[in-house]
């Protein structure tokens, strides 16, 4: 392990991870940096918002050494995790905490956590009972080394004992700072801008045009891809929506067949892999076709295995691999289908598949005319160059920083929790916002006429005011145990009467309300008193008293007078729609009631 403490770019890297996670931790008010790792990667290397989050997260007294679970809804695999943030990138994984996750695993296995699980957790448990999972992966993070051999014996030991019904029924991965450096960059490099020629070796490309758009099918050599990936990495595969997916069946089965005895046959046995280009010239004389702009958007696994054979000198040299190249001649609604269509039979984040969809597109535009930016992608300005960041400042007409930022899940969220008024669709089930109504979802919808970018901008900031006054809240619980007189200092911020009335429910209810407060609010003042979104906006305070307080000690007096969802937990009901509609009906009684006192 020692190698690694002499390895400059992973020193590096552990310098920056320091730097973000602590960002994190004040910016979320987060317990510790423990937390910030959780954030950090979830945020990063997930794409995840805060909403979604607090959904997988468990971390804390009574978690049972699990600090998330997260269950993918179309494979129904479910994923625990376990992180770990040393100080020193040399140091392992612990074993003992490696004995602790089995054991907790274990308990929660044999449906014995009731009495020892936090209400986070039994939350999550909850939803992983009223599946049946196909799978369970375990997932060791740290920002250090990888773990001992004893660890990994123990671990194997525990998967004999599930004697599960398949090999990858329950399986383990050790993600260490290596394998975080990895896909971080992974994820923000920038696209390849110069034309790649490639010349094909006896044989002409099939051409087919159809309506404007000219496609090109040939083969290539697996070298050939391999070599060319050697030179570009992931900046070929920034719009293959799907990210690498590692060592699992399906690519082990390609390494298999460009490895072995079956390499003659691999033409037939893959898919091939697909390029989308704005423009494609073949020139029949030089036997070259030259793709422009060039993306990768279907077969990246294809790509990225065959690469990994090259580098180890394994690749056999008969493989030849089906190319089709699709162009869009600047055509964004049809480039942004050919995505969706290629790559929507396997689970995508729902969001990305939609980012380059012309409505999301416009009101980008629109958006930057106000002097906002547009994260259409995750990590999308993360990964810019600062060339690139200033050219969207001269656009914008002011610096490109973080508040003026607007991330595509937080702001849909918010407007789908205000504007379009369900809150349990933005903070339960964010993934239909961006499906058609064919599938469920909400799309054309919630991005149709009555969309603009100003009341997108004034969900946003309300979103930002509440998200700050959940995270101040968040701090003042996270010092409890510290505060001489922890009454006092909650009551500075919330008001004597909401914490000796309301003290018990506040740490449940406060740090699950943000997408909840957010509508409420709204329905409370813009739609109820229709006051203007700035007299609403300089009348919320994010440190003390304010009718953000009002509003929330009206949410828990309702739920006090009418027990009907006694047994649910707080969690629950802030991403409850039925229960938001009633609250919303009670308030604005209330509200009538002392208009006319």
């Amino acid at each position: 392990m020692q190698g690694l403490a002499n390895d400059t770019l992973l020193n590096l890297f552990k310098e920056q991870l320091g730097n973000q996670i602590d960002k994190l931790v004040k910016s979320y008010a987060l317990d510790n940096d423990g937390q910030g790792l959780i954030w950090w990667y979830f945020m990063n290397l997930r794409g995840m918002n805060r909403t979604e989050i607090e959904e997988v997260f468990c971390d804390g007294a009574g978690d049972l050494a699990i600090d998330a679970i997260f269950i993918n809804d179309t494979s129904a695999r479910v994923h625990f995790y376990q992180f770990k943030n040393p100080q020193k990138l040399i140091s392992g994984f612990p074993t003992g905490d490696v004995d602790r996750v089995l054991s907790g695993l274990t308990i929660i296995m044999a449906k014995k956590h009731a009495s020892l699980a936090n209400q986070a957790l039994k939350d999550r448990i909850d939803e992983v009972y009223r599946i049946v999972p196909s799978g369970y992966t375990l997932h060791l993070v740290t920002s250090g080394a990888g773990i001992a051999p004893e660890a990994e014996l123990k671990l194997q030991n525990f998967i004999e004992s599930l004697k599960a019904p398949s090999s990858d029924f329950f399986v383990y991965e050790v993600e260490d700072l290596k394998t975080l450096q990895d896909r971080f960059y992974t994820r923000n490099l920038p696209t390849v801008d110069e034309s790649i020629p490639v010349e094909l070796q006896r044989q002409a490309p099939y051409m087919v045009r159809a309506a404007s758009h000219d496609s090109y099918i040939f083969h290539l050599a697996g070298r050939d891809l391999a070599q060319l990936y050697d030179k570009f990495g992931e900046q070929l595969l920034q719009q293959n929506i799907r990210g690498s997916e590692g060592d699992n069946s399906t690519n082990r089965a390609i390494l298999d067949s460009c490895t072995s005895d079956k390499a003659s046959n691999f033409y037939q046995y893959n898919n091939g892999i697909t390029f989308l280009c704005e423009e494609a010239r073949w020139d029949q004389f030089s036997s070259v076709i030259t793709l422009i702009r060039a993306q990768v958007v279907n077969g990246g696994q294809t790509l990225r295995v065959l690469h990994k054979a090259y580098k180890e000198h394994t690749l056999r040299p008969e493989v030849a691999v089906s190319v089709r190249v699709i162009t869009s001649k600047g055509d964004k609604e049809f480039a942004g289908n050919v995505a969706v269509n290629l790559n929507n039979q396997t689970r995508v984040e729902s969001s990305f598949l939609r980012s380059n969809d012309p409505r999301i597109v416009q009101l980008a535009t629109a958006l930057a005319s106000a002097g906002w930016y547009l994260e259409r992608r995750d990590g999308e300005v993360l990964g810019m160059s600062e060339r690139d960041k200033q050219a969207i400042a001269n656009k914008l007409g002011r610096p490109l920083t973080d508040d003026i930022i607007i991330p595509l899940k937080d702001g849909a969220q918010a407007y789908a929790a205000t504007y379009y008024r369900q809150p349990e669709l933005a903070k339960k089930n964010p993934k239909f916002i961006y499906l058609n109504a064919g599938d469920g979802g909400y799309f054309d919808s919630i991005f149709g006429p009555d969309i603009s970018a100003e009341k997108f901008i004034n969900s946003y900031r309300l979103y930002q005011k509440i998200s700050i006054f959940v995270d101040n809240f968040k701090g003042l619980k996270r010092r409890r145990v510290r505060l001489g007189d922890w009454k006092r200092e909650y009551s500075a911020m919330l008001g004597p009467e909401l914490v000796e009335t309301y003290k018990l429910e506040l740490d449940e209810v406060v740090p699950q309300s943000v997408i909840f407060l957010c509508a409420l609010l709204f329905e409370r003042y813009i739609r109820g008193q229709k006051q203007p979104m700035e007299q609403m906006l300089n009348a919320i305070r994010v440190d003390k008293p304010s009718i953000v307080t009002d509003t929330l000690r009206l949410v828990i007096k309702y739920s006090k007078e009418h027990p009907a969802d006694a047994g649910k937990s707080w969690p629950t009901l802030m991403k409850s729609q039925s229960f938001f509609d009633q609250v919303a009906a009670y308030i604005k009684g209330q509200d009538d009631v002392s208009s006319h006192r």
